[in-house]
């Protein structure tokens, strides 16, 4: 991150209760977080508090107050939800407690890792029991992704180290990896919301994704309620657009504060769907129980908290510190997300409706198969989701969907991807000949490609062996043996697909396979040459074809086909007037009609009658051929002469 353009993060305190994280807060901003009259009067943080905390060079970053109480830990979960970095806050005097351990181990599972130490009440204690709690603190952080997080001891009564942390938090800011969703969904999950006489509704929360601007539609999930963005403040001051990584209050037009609530999230229209139940992974750090399948818990996820339980995929039950995978199901209304979000899992009791944090996880599909969890298949699908590779897991939602493919609107809303992405991981899957792009929205597994074009094979062999006469299969009626819900689209593709591996050849509309050859039986070749004796000999007078079956007794019908198949053989050419004619005829014809327009500029049909000595019956047909072969053109009653050259 360039030191003059610093991007919009946030910051969220964490630790147990009384540690001092409010009053250090108010020793680096300047201003009280506790809002409710209980919290003044206990002197602990209830909700989430908020505060600009203002840095070298015009530097700023949002500050989350969450509160310490075990009573709490839900609201800790909705402030620690859009962290970048954590200030884990361990009292000198006490040490770490329990609920430090639970505010940490819930900042790993939701991915905080960024962040320092503060060991606060530093006034109260001597040097030595400050590196006693440095040790004890370093041991803590040894095992996960803050161990090299730097500790300071810090006084919020004598504002001994206050710089020092200041300094410490701009550091770790400028360093902080560039944010990389402005393309993904715009998303806040509201943590706050109120009414403002004149304005309405107004919530807060951390946006991420996409900017929207004032005057822009944004809806509500779930439920998809709509609604505009009527003004957008950040840090107080009025802004024209959102920024992702920056705390937002949002004032909002068509909809009342009672009908939003914290949990509820703010996002652009078809964006993010609502799901009742999605596939995870799951990382359990209960101490003394493991998860079993069909547990009951407490889901914390964004700022939202529902009652869920978990469908374990797999034989055996998730132990401690064990990893794992599942599908969740969630109570009462669903739930909008996107894979690769976080979330926490929780026990409770009952009566009390409060618990301990015992694990979380990462969602991987919000929508996901109807099989049964004990599906070898289902685990490695998931596994391979987990890898976190977003063009596998864009091959696997394409090769589910099976022969009905996958559109890109559809992999862009079970993704969360943004379209730069989304574009990025298709061509390195079609460039691999993973997948099939059958035009700019739809996308086909090579799978389900190879087995579509092995059936369309399959009914061109089917037509030829019931049709050995014909040319081939029109092309239409090839394409509609293929399942109803395949494009026409996709079946053009894939015939294009047949021909250029030499499988198949399209001439026309006309489909063959490569390789066939028709062959006419005994009786078959006996009507080709009484075909060829009677039209070749009776030059352009031909007869028609009923005539022929009439005076042969045969049937008409067979006739007909042999005809056809001598017409593709080259040897006759179909008129008008069901008339055929020997091909060599025919080019006779041409000849004495181009010498003729050597010495006129027109002919009609008396002319034509003349030239060819036939008849009126025979010559109007034959004007029409030499249209059709373009030889000749209609200008009223005459032709002129076009070409030479017929166009068979």
């Amino acid at each position: 991150m360039a030191d003059d353009e610093p991007q919009s993060l946030v910051l969220g305190t964490a630790g147990h209760i009384d540690h001092g994280k409010t009053s250090l807060v108010r020793a680096l901003t300047g201003h009280d977080l506790d809002r409710l009259p209980e919290e003044k009067a206990r002197g602990i943080t209830i909700e989430l508090g908020f505060a600009p905390l203002e840095l070298s060079k015009g530097l700023r970053v949002a500050l989350i107050d969450v509160p310490g109480h075990e009573r709490f830990v839900r609201t800790m979960v909705a402030g620690a939800s859009g962290l970048d970095l954590v200030m884990l806050v361990v009292a000198a005097d006490e040490g770490v407690m329990p609920q430090t351990r639970e505010h940490l181990a819930i900042c790993e599972l939701l991915g905080v890792d960024r962040g320092l130490v503060v060991l606060t009440k530093s006034d109260l204690v001597d040097e030595e029991m400050i590196e006693l709690a440095t040790e004890e603190v370093h041991d803590l952080l040894a095992e996960g992704p803050l161990a090299d997080a730097p500790i300071i001891a810090a006084s919020a009564e004598t504002g001994d180290g206050i710089e020092g942390v200041r300094k410490t938090l701009e550091a770790l800011i400028r360093s902080a990896p560039t944010r990389d969703d402005d393309g993904r969904p715009s998303r806040l999950f509201i943590d706050r919301t109120f009414t403002k006489h004149g304005f309405g509704a107004v919530v807060t929360g951390t946006w991420s994704g996409r900017p929207r601007r004032v005057g822009d539609a944004i809806v509500l999930e779930p439920g998809a309620r709509k609604a505009k963005i009527r003004g957008l403040e950040r840090h107080g001051d009025a802004v024209a657009e959102t920024t992702s990584g920056a705390r937002i209050a949002v004032n909002l037009q068509g909809v009342g504060s009672d009908e939003i609530g914290r949990g509820d999230l703010l996002t652009e229209p078809d964006a993010v769907p609502a799901t009742a139940s999605f596939d995870t992974s799951l990382h359990w750090i209960a101490r003394k129980t493991a998860l079993e399948d069909a547990a009951s818990v407490e889901l914390l996820a964004g700022t939202a908290e529902r009652r869920a339980r978990v469908a374990l995929i797999g034989e055996k039950p998730i132990g401690p510190g064990e990893r794992g995978l599942g599908r969740i199901h969630v109570d009462g209304l669903p739930l909008p997300l996107l894979p690769g979000d976080r979330f926490v899992l929780r026990g409770f009791a009952r009566d009390a409706g409060v618990g301990s944090t015992l694990g979380g996880g990462i969602v991987l599909d919000i929508a996901p198969p109807h099989r049964r969890r004990g599906d070898p298949e289902l685990a490695a699908e998931l596994t391979r989701m987990s890898r976190g590779d977003p063009a596998e897991g864009i091959e696997l939602r394409i090769e589910r969907a099976g022969l009905r493919g996958m559109t890109t609107k559809a992999l862009g809303l079970e993704t969360g991807l943004d379209s730069g992405e989304l574009e990025r991981a298709l061509a390195i899957l079609v460039e691999t000949e993973t997948i099939l792009r059958v035009d700019a929205s739809l996308c086909l597994a090579k799978s389900a490609a190879e087995r579509l074009m092995a059936d369309l094979v399959r009914a061109l062999e089917s037509f030829h062996s019931r049709e050995p006469l014909q040319a081939g299969m029109p092309r239409a009626a090839l394409t509609g043996t293929l399942p109803g819900n395949v494009s026409s689209d996709a079946g053009a593709l894939l015939l294009k697909r047949l021909a250029s591996s030499n499988e198949i050849t399209i001439r026309g509309e006309i489909v063959t396979r490569v390789g066939f050859e028709s062959t006419l039986d005994e009786e078959q070749s006996e009507l080709a040459e009484l075909l060829r004796d009677r039209f070749g000999g009776t030059g352009l007078d031909a007869p028609a074809l009923r005539t022929v079956a009439e005076d042969s007794g045969r049937s008409e019908r067979s006739l007909r086909e042999i005809a056809h198949y001598l017409e593709r053989e080259g040897t006759l050419v179909a008129a008008p007037d069901d008339l055929f004619f020997d091909r060599t005829n025919v080019l006779d014809l041409i000849d004495r009609v181009v010498a003729h327009f050597d010495s006129s500029d027109e002919l009609d049909t008396q002319t034509l009658k003349a030239l060819i000595g036939t008849s009126r019956r025979t010559a109007m047909p034959l004007m029409a051929l030499l249209d059709d072969l373009q030889i000749t053109r209609r200008d009223g009653s005459i032709r002129r002469l076009i070409s030479p050259e017929p166009r068979w």
